[in-house]
């Protein structure tokens, strides 16, 4: 059976879902037109929420499109976070669709690394930004 946690942990929290399902060239906590509706104004963005530890999306301009990264693919294929059946199949369609393999007893491997390179940049997770924020050492470019 899929677990939340095990999509979350395979997902760098989240954030691997929001890549693969927003369209468009955004970045973290720059906000952009939301694509659950006909928005005109860029107030939507997606955030790392470090009550909850893992990546939201936050749309200041109709609360009601705001949620973490099982709620946006809910709302994408039209299912209801709240409702167990229809959240097993937001499980097995984030599973099937990044290819990670928890459903078949393949599941890819958890890196521990605490930055990645996506598009030849650095990006930093935020285990890695408080670390260098207390020592300073920044060489590399940020996305967020």
């Amino acid at each position: 059976m899929l677990r939340k946690e095990e999509i979350l942990e395979r997902t760098s929290n989240g954030l691997s879902v929001f890549k693969h399902y927003v369209p468009g060239n955004w970045r973290i906590g720059r906000n952009f037109l939301n694509p659950l509706y006909e928005d005109n104004k860029a107030s939507c963005n997606i955030y790392f929420d470090r009550r909850s530890g893992i990546y939201k999306m936050k749309d200041f301009g109709n609360d009601n499109y705001s949620g973490d990264c099982f709620f946006f693919v809910g709302q994408l294929k039209g299912l209801d976070c709240n409702n167990s059946m229809d959240f097993i199949e937001i499980l097995e369609t984030i599973d099937r669709d990044l290819g990670l393999g928890l459903a078949t007893g393949n599941p890819i491997p958890v890196t521990r690394n605490s930055c990645r390179v996506v598009d030849n940049i650095l990006e930093e997770t935020p285990e890695r930004k408080a670390n260098l924020t207390s020592s300073g050492n920044r060489n590399f470019r940020l996305l967020n």
